[in-house]
């Protein structure tokens, strides 16, 4: 089997590649581990960030390109890739229109957080999305591409320095495919619970993944065995945090997914408080100080809350309540609740091993194994605070300073960190070229999607889109940094 060009993955990153390879006449095989092409692109995203589209133009959106690229630079601290910032930004608003006219057609969207209202808008929804992926495959497909599913690459071939082909694994056989061209965008290594605990800065109990299971590092492995500088490797994805049962693993109860998502009183694995909960209205800042903290705190309750929410409603925002009726084109409640079965569903946490419930503030620091007289003294000084309706220590706005702790029962709910993937890998550059420790690259090997670094310092940025736009970005920069070297030649390219 021979191609110019084999991609490994077949996600956004994976299908942008491909399909510009393909339309360029290149002969290129796109490999897919699984049964399924998409990825975390189609199965995860709901869209993805541009600046600059012909929609936003349209609206009058006034946020520019020089704009975008000093809030991701200055998020950043500069300790990330200015130029790959650049180009991917840079190409954002052409993919748009280059997935719109290939048949995955995206809308203009309101920003899907609540704290990113008063942000010109950047997030272009996916219209029609399992069908809008099924014809760009097509496309690909039309154009001469080829989809390898269940085929995975296992080892980059090479003659000196130049790339001869690619040792795949299809059906428990492998076999090799000869090309000039890898180009790794199979979405790094989230999947792979080794790879994981070796570069998490966390207890790996206090993880709770999101993200794409088939991507298990292969792209990352066999592009290190040439060299490529993974410096950057152990970036994760932060996003939001989450209350999971360690016995259930699909476990999931609407009531406490609701309450892990409001700004009641947090305090960390020694009983300590350490945030404005208001943080959970940014979900890559909550995620990050979750990361922090050593990936898990508990949120706390008491009877009277409780009694209050069983039957009242609650003029407090759900955090994650724009992202699903925004999206929708519904309308936003701004409110939650009741929750008439909260006592049920609190002791359903409980029996899940997510929760405790305890009668008094020092039994539930014995259940929780903090000290006792930590928690009391946390405790004690939130309600002040609350009765003061101001938080001098961590400054929470005082619309969300409403609720003391103070009659038992009490319960503590455990929210965990939570990743949407890994975003770190390979060290490349604006061509999305595979760099060695020392700059130079490494020949014929490109990179994409969440298999690079560069974009990222130590976190997901807070513009919304931002990963998913990366993907298809830095894909297409990989497909058309592959057609030139298949155009001029290794010694012109590499010159």
């Amino acid at each position: 089997m021979k191609a110019d060009v084999v991609i490994v993955g077949a996600g956004a990153s994976g299908i942008g590649a491909g399909l510009t390879l393909a339309e360029a006449g290149k002969q290129v095989i796109l490999l897919e581990k699984g049964d399924k092409f998409g990825g975390a692109g189609m199965f995860g995203a709901q869209g993805l960030f541009a600046v600059g589209s012909s929609q936003q133009e349209a609206e009058g959106n006034s946020f520019t390109l020089k704009q975008a690229y000093q809030e991701l630079v200055g998020y950043t601290h500069y300790r990330s890739n200015s130029a790959l910032t650049k180009a991917i930004l840079s190409k954002s608003a052409s993919t748009i229109d280059w997935l719109s006219e290939r048949g995955l057609k995206t809308e203009l969207v309101n920003n899907t957080q609540e704290v990113h209202q008063d942000h010109p808008k950047v997030y272009h929804q996916y219209i029609d999305k399992f069908a809008g992926f099924d014809r760009l495959m097509q496309n690909f497909k039309d154009q001469g591409g080829r989809l390898l599913l269940q085929t995975a690459g296992v080892e980059i071939i090479r003659d000196q320095d130049q790339v001869t082909g690619i040792k795949v694994i299809q059906n428990k056989k492998d076999f090799v495919i000869d090309c000039s061209i890898v180009i790794a965008a199979d979405g790094g290594f989230i999947g792979n619970s080794d790879l994981v605990k070796e570069h998490l800065a966390i207890d790996s109990n206090n993880l709770y993944s999101m993200g794409e299971r088939k991507a298990t590092g292969d792209g990352i492995k066999m592009l290190a065995q040439l060299g490529a500088d993974t410096s950057h490797i152990g970036v994760f994805e932060n996003h939001a945090a989450s209350v999971i049962s360690p016995h259930d693993a699909k476990w999931h109860n609407d009531t406490i997914f609701t309450l892990t998502n409001l700004p009641f009183l947090w305090v960390d694995q020694s009983g300590k408080r350490f945030v404005d909960e208001s943080v959970c209205y940014d979900f890559a800042l909550w995620g990050n100080i979750t990361y922090t903290i050593g990936g898990a705190y508990y949120f706390i309750l008491d009877q009277a809350l409780v009694d209050k929410l069983s039957d009242q409603e609650l003029n407090w925002t759900n955090s994650f309540e724009r992202t699903f009726v925004s999206l929708a084109h519904k309308p936003m409640t701004h409110k939650v609740g009741p929750f008439p079965q909260i006592d049920v569903d609190l002791e359903e946490a409980v029996a899940k091993g997510a929760a405790w419930k305890a009668e008094n503030l020092k039994e539930l620091a014995e259940q929780l194994q903090v000290s006792k007289e930590t928690l009391g003294q946390t405790v004690n000084r939130y309600n002040m605070q609350v009765a003061q309706k101001e938080d001098s220590d961590f400054y929470k706005p005082s619309e969300f300073m409403r609720f003391s702790v103070a009659q038992g029962p009490f319960y503590a709910v455990k929210a965990r960190s939570t990743s949407l993937g890994t975003i770190g890998g390979i060290e490349t550059n604006e061509r999305m070229e595979v760099l060695k420790t020392n700059k130079k690259p490494v020949q014929g090997t490109f990179v994409a999607g969440n298999n690079a670094s560069g974009m990222y310092d130590t976190s997901y940025p807070t513009l919304e889109g931002i990963s998913c736009a990366f993907a298809w970005n830095s894909g297409r920069i990989a497909g058309e940094s592959a057609i030139k070297l298949l155009d001029v030649g290794t010694e012109t390219y590499y010159d």
